[in-house]
Order: C-alpha cells, then structure tokens, then sequence
C-alpha cells in the first residue's frame, strides 16, 4: 500500500509545504489562503472556525462512545457498571495514544511526506494493538482484581475488557486513518463519518446488551462488541475514502519498501508524546483502585463522575488543533507574538466552556449521574465526588490547551512534567486519604482536584516564562 500525499495539512513547526516563510518584519510572499489565514486572521474567529470538525471526531471518538455503553450498562446494575468503570481508563488511554498522540505524529509526518509513510504508521498501529490485545486479554483478570475488581465487578470488567481489547487492532487502524484524513486537510470527511459510525453504535448497544429477536442478550460484552463494531466500520468508511481516488492521497499496494527513516519520523515524536496520556490515564486508572476499596458503590458513582471529566479532553483538542495550526504556522514565520496571543486565546476560550461544564457539575450534580444509573447510592457519589473535581475542570482544560502548545513548538518536556507532577499529587493524596485520613470518596475528589489545579498551574507558569520558544527562536525558520 502507497500513499501519495498532498501538502495542504496543518504543519508542526512551518509553513505548509509549497508556501513561502513569512519574513517577520514584512515583505512581498506568495502565500496561500489559509495559511494567511492563520498568519493574519482574527485569533478567537479563526479558531473558533478550526475547531468544530475536529470537536465533532473527538466528542464522539472519547465522549460520546464510552457514555452510550455505561448508559446502556448501566441499567444491569451498579456492578455491570463498577466493572465496566474498571475498563474505563485503560480504554481511554488506548484511544488517546492511538489518536492524540501516535495519532498527531502520523498526521504531521503524513503532511510532510509522500509515498508509502502512512503504510508505516499502520505497521505501527498494528504492533500498538497486539501489545494492548496481548497485555489486556493476559493480564486483566489480575489488573482488575488489583484495582480493587472482584465477584460480578470482576466478571463484569473482563467481559466489557475482553471484547474492547480482542478488538483493539479496529481502534488503532481506525485512529492511523483518520490521521492520514487529518494530515491531508479534510476533517469534513472525518465527522460525517464518525457521526454515521455512532448512529450505528446507538442503535447496536441496545440490541446486543439486551437482546432483540433472534440476538440473544450478550449483557456487559454487547456493549464491547457494539464499539469494535462502529470502531470498523468507520475504519472500513475511512479506508474506501482514501481508495476512491476523490482525495489528495492515492492507495496502492505495490512498490512499498519498509525503510527505517519512515518509521522513525513517526515514532521520534509519537513515543515522547505517548508518555502524557499513559501518565494521566495510569493515575486514574490508580484513582479507580482507591475509590474501589470504597465499594461497589462508589466504583460505579465515580465511574460515571469521571466521564463528565473525560467530556474535558475532546472538548480541548477540537480547540488545540486548530491552535496547533496557528502556533506553528506563526512560529515557522518568526511571528512568536502572534503565536502566543493564539495560545492564551485558545486557553480562554476553552476554560470558559470547560468552566460552565464545572458549573453544570456545581449545580445540577445528579442530573449527569441520573443519565447511568437509577440508583440513589450511585448517583449521590457521583454528585460527591464531581461538586469537588468539577471546581478544577478550568485549570485542567487551560494545562491541555496550552500543553498542545509545547507540542508545537516542538517541546514536549513541559506538558511531560505537568502530567508528572499531577500523577504525584494524585497518587500521593490518594495513598494518604486511604491508608490515612480515612476521609473517602471527598478526599479523594479533592487529591483529583488538586492534581489539575496543579497541571495547568505548571503549564501557565512555564508558557508565561517563554520556556515554548527554543533559544534561537529569535530569528524565522522552516523547519522540515
């Protein structure tokens, strides 16, 4: 499989391929449309203009798909879904390496390149998923019982995780495709077709959870199987698109020699970027274990919580892509000025939508819980635990935004330190509230809370201090 890719996709550190740096202190350039656009646009339109493609993918890629099925679950009980709350962060992290981080560095590889590269990046998405498939269908009966899983939680767990997981090859294809789609300029085609990929996944989870016909009931793993399922057939959609010859990038299957450099400018950004979400999907994934030691009920209460949270991530990259886009643009064209107004926009911007969710958590916390779970036990932890987490949803959606920023100044080490040093409030607040103060599910939502105040207070120092900008970024570059 060949692929030839045009150059119109958002660049990393420069100016789309075929276009010409912008000097900053002016002169005469040929430049195309959008990427004037982001040169010399209105900062708070032009991102707003960005981001509803991509806010649609990632709503429904991380937020949308993961509530149907604990909505659905939720209706076998508060263990059906405790178990599946167990699953949650492991899920969570395979789809956020997938798309997010491995995901953005075959996006910006496949905008710089030509021929077999997006090849690669699917060699690459099929050893990810071996080693999640492996890891997952071996080792989680032992995770899950480490996390605090057992009896029907336990059951229920490995029932939801072995379906998602026996299907993990369906969601890093998937993420590799729809990066290729990305890297070509052509998010249009990626929210109609995740959009017509969840109308099927509503209508199967029903179906397979509960039975209808002659499909008899699966319970908990319908729920799995329902999801690999959209999972393929958008991979499938995305796949016939980029063969159909209607886009920039032509398939083929012939010719295609491995070479070495392919994957390394794949991987010499995705694996560093990877590190961020194993980070914080491993300190939630720690956090389900201390709130399971507090029982069923308050597994399941936080597992709903938490989704709310999760509402936070999407809602933030839709945002960060196009801020990615205008920030390395204008760092490619030496405009470090307007880099950085984009950033702190971006962030304001984010904080204030991530904030009324926090408000809607403040105020109305059992109208998010009541959409899973019927039961009072269920929905009073859940309103517990996101009165306290929701107070530093701001903060966290400010540390992602500005995080994506680093990302395109090609610095890595900041967002990295943030995500760090959130795992050690998290875990070392949890470890002192269970094997300490004893103060429950409040003391943990309070170390949760404490964790994000203490990302984004990271990111805002180390942006403000300039820390983005290499040392010699006083004068323009292009960077390939």
């Amino acid at each position: 499989m060949a692929f030839a890719i045009s150059q119109t996709a958002q660049p990393r550190l420069a100016l789309p391929q075929g276009t010409t740096t912008v000097p900053p202190a002016g002169g005469t350039t040929t430049i195309n449309p959008r990427t004037r656009l982001l040169l010399e646009g209105p900062i708070a339109a032009t991102l707003l203009r960005l981001a509803p493609p991509n806010l649609v993918v990632n709503v429904i890629l991380i937020a949308v798909t993961a509530s149907i099925d604990a909505h659905f679950v939720g209706r076998l009980g508060a263990p059906a879904l405790a178990g599946v709350s167990l699953v949650f962060p492991l899920m969570m992290l395979m789809q956020q390496i997938a798309n997010s981080s491995m995901g953005s560095a075959i996006a910006a590889s496949v905008a710089r390149a030509v021929g077999a590269l997006a090849v690669h990046g699917l060699v690459i998405a099929a050893a990810m998923a071996t080693l999640f498939s492996a890891a997952l269908l071996i080792g989680g009966p032992w995770l899950y019982r480490a996390l605090g899983g057992d009896g029907e939680i336990l059951a229920a767990a490995l029932a939801y995780s072995n379906a998602i997981f026996a299907g993990a090859l369906a969601y890093w294809v998937l993420g590799t495709l729809t990066s290729v789609v990305r890297g070509t300029g052509q998010p249009g085609v990626l929210a109609i077709v995740y959009i017509a990929a969840e109308l099927l996944h509503i209508a199967l989870v029903p179906i397979l959870v509960f039975g209808w016909g002659p499909v008899p009931p699966l319970g908990v793993a319908g729920a799995g199987i329902a999801t690999v399922t959209s999972f393929t057939a958008s991979a499938s959609a995305l796949f016939w698109w980029l063969a159909s010859g209607r886009t920039a990038v032509t398939l083929a299957f012939r010719g295609v020699r491995f070479e070495r450099r392919l994957f390394d400018d794949i991987l010499r950004v995705g694996l560093p970027m990877s590190l961020q979400p194993i980070l914080v999907n491993v300190t939630l994934a720690v956090l389900t274990g201390f709130v399971g030691l507090l029982g069923v009920g308050a597994l399941a209460g936080f597992g709903v919580a938490v989704r709310l949270e999760y509402v936070i991530y999407p809602l933030s990259f839709g945002f960060s892509a196009g801020m990615l886009a205008m920030v390395a643009t204008n760092i490619g064209a030496g405009r470090f000025a307007r880099a950085e107004r984009s950033a702190w926009t971006a962030a304001a911007l984010v904080a204030g939508i991530i904030g009324a969710i926090g408000l809607f958590a403040l105020v109305w916390p059992t109208g998010w819980a009541a959409l899973f779970s019927a039961v009072p036990e269920v929905q009073r932890d859940a309103a517990v635990y996101l009165t306290i987490a929701g107070l530093a949803f701001p903060c966290l959606s400010i540390g992602l935004v500005l995080g994506t920023a680093f990302q395109a100044a090609a610095r890595p080490l900041w967002p990295l330190l943030g995500a760090a040093a959130r795992a050690v409030v998290v875990v070392g607040g949890g470890a002192l509230v269970v094997y300490g103060t004893g103060d429950g599910l409040v003391g943990l939502a309070v170390a949760a809370a404490a964790g994000q105040v203490a990302y984004g207070a990271i990111l805002v120092i180390a942006f403000r201090a300039g820390l983005w900008k290499r040392r010699d970024a006083s004068a323009p570059r292009n960077p390939r």
